[in-house]
């Protein structure tokens, strides 16, 4: 018998992701070319309509069934949720695709990371300072430029 769980597996758009990502998304993270990852793979989420696992508006549901007892060995060991058990298998395709787009280096930042928006937002803040890093070196060194006089010959 297919539970929920299987038959959403089966449905996800991001199960049919996985094989093309590397086809789709050229670039994998690395140290120096997070604004372009951001903005490949944020295409790539947005336009399949699952962003949303990353920026909260598909928030995981309740975890478990909610049991009426007096027995707390009863609560605490009650069933999972079949909308429990559907979004943590997408949200788990989901991070095998984002791991699918990183280099070596970057794929130590996500080790782990319980969900992919706990890897989004550790790569986030790990790359967007290191960019933001490099923006202000470049100004400062593009301040310390000088320009040598030029000569008019006539």
């Amino acid at each position: 018998m297919v539970t929920a769980a299987q038959l959403a597996l089966t449905q996800s758009p991001i199960s049919s992701l996985i094989p093309s990502v590397g086809n789709t998304v050229i670039a994998k993270l690395d140290d120096s070319n997070y604004v372009t990852w951001n903005f490949q793979i944020s295409l790539l989420l947005e336009r399949s309509g699952i962003m949303g696992f990353i920026d909260g508006s598909i928030p995981c549901p309740q975890k478990y069934i909610e049991l009426e007892s007096d027995d707390e060995s009863i609560v605490n060991n009650s069933p999972l949720t079949d909308a429990y058990k559907v979004w943590k298998i997408h949200d788990k395709a989901l991070m095998t695709l984002i791991t699918a787009t990183l280099s070596t280096a970057a794929l130590s930042y996500v080790i782990g990371c319980q969900s992919s928006s706990d890897m989004w937002n550790n790569l986030k803040e790990r790359f967007a300072h290191m960019t933001h890093t490099s923006i202000v070196q470049m100004k400062i060194d593009l301040q310390n430029i000088k320009k040598e006089p030029e000569s008019i010959d006539a």
